[in-house]
């Protein structure tokens, strides 16, 4: 599955990226999500993990171009934050999330999350 990852820390892209190509996944990274986009819309992710808080251009806002984009229609995006309040839930749902996991990152439950909501397209 292809996957790309947006985090502003290089710490967390890291693990995330380790997780995933660990379990078989094609893993596309950037740091910033003013960038992230153009390369996003170019690779055509299966599953898009973007972090919440970045400069420039937040997860919000990622998820929110990225559903305007109908090559992406099927690219389910996961919003990846320490951010544990159901209003930051509920306000990723709004703009086109599929999935919200909450950091610190538990590698079997984001596996099962991805698997099941790309089984879902």
């Amino acid at each position: 599955m292809k996957i790309f990852i947006v985090d502003d820390d290089q710490i967390t892209l890291e693990i995330l990226r380790s997780i995933l190509e660990g379990a078989g996944h094609e893993v596309t990274s950037d740091l910033m999500g003013a960038t992230a986009i153009s390369s996003i819309k170019q690779h055509v992710p299966d599953v898009v993990l973007t972090d919440l808080q970045m400069a420039s251009v937040d997860g919000f806002d990622l998820c929110r171009e990225l559903r305007q984009s109908s090559r992406l229609r099927r690219t389910k995006i996961i919003i990846v934050s320490a951010h544990s309040a159901e209003t930051w839930k509920d306000r990723a749902a709004e703009l086109g999330a599929d999935g919200y996991v909450e950091k610190p990152i538990n590698a079997d439950k984001l596996l099962a999350l991805i698997e099941e909501l790309v089984k879902t397209a």
